[in-house]
């Protein structure tokens, strides 16, 4: 068997290892997580023609969305009426210019639930 000084000695030594080992790590992980939070960063800064693509969408906007009577007409009536009902109510308060379809008040309906 060893004498205490020499085991307290590798004991030391096994010590100062782990704590320059565990002091390495503690160098890499901040070194990690700056790179991760730069990379996200940059990631979604890259992103600036999101509002501009957003903004100029391919094809026509929902006549309901484009004329504010209608929108509040038919929103209005969501809670309480079936769409083959809104329509009809729309068909007879509206011209035939700003009538819609029933698909058409159901997508409008899906696309207010959502948000």
């Amino acid at each position: 068997m060893n004498p205490p000084s020499t085991s307290k000695a590798k004991a030391q030594a096994a010590a100062l290892q782990l704590h320059h080992l565990m002091l390495e790590a503690t160098v890499a992980t901040a070194g990690l997580v700056k790179a991760l939070s730069t990379g996200v960063q940059t990631t979604i800064k890259d992103d600036v023609n999101a509002a501009h693509r957003r903004a100029h969408r391919m094809g026509r906007p929902a006549k309901i969305a484009a004329v504010s009577e209608l929108q509040a007409f038919v929103t209005a009536r969501f809670d309480t009426l079936t769409f083959e009902q809104i329509a009809k109510e729309v068909a007879d308060n509206f011209p035939p210019e700003r009538r819609v379809s029933l698909s058409a008040i159901h997508r409008w309906w899906q696309k207010t639930k959502a948000t």
